[in-house]
């Protein structure tokens, strides 16, 4: 059931992300880590994606000597199908219009 959804995530990020978006590819787990442009802030990005009824963790909680600002971590396990797709689909709307105002 993971390994469904984490591939839906997979390609959906292929799908709708902007190329300059990077994420893991991870073989097993619950969540992908996705890698914005340097000068994107994944805390603005989380506020506009929550307008659009879509949530992930920032990554700067992770690093514990600091940095990953333009980091974010992404959960597959607990979405359908469906609304993985269009969750990503819209975080890639958001990711976008971010990077068009940086």
């Amino acid at each position: 059931v993971y390994k469904e959804r984490r591939d839906m995530m997979l390609s959906s990020m292929d799908r709708y992300f902007p190329p300059k978006v990077d994420w893991t590819h991870p073989e097993g787990g619950l969540f992908l880590w996705g890698i914005l442009p340097s000068d994107i802030s994944s805390a603005e990005v989380l506020k506009r994606a929550i307008e659009q009824n879509v949530a992930f963790v920032p990554g700067t909680p992770f690093y514990a000597t600091g940095g990953g600002k333009n980091t974010m971590r992404l959960n597959f396990s607990n979405a359908s199908l469906e609304k993985i797709r269009e969750g990503i689909s819209r975080l890639g709307s958001v990711i976008g219009e971010t990077e068009r105002c940086a």
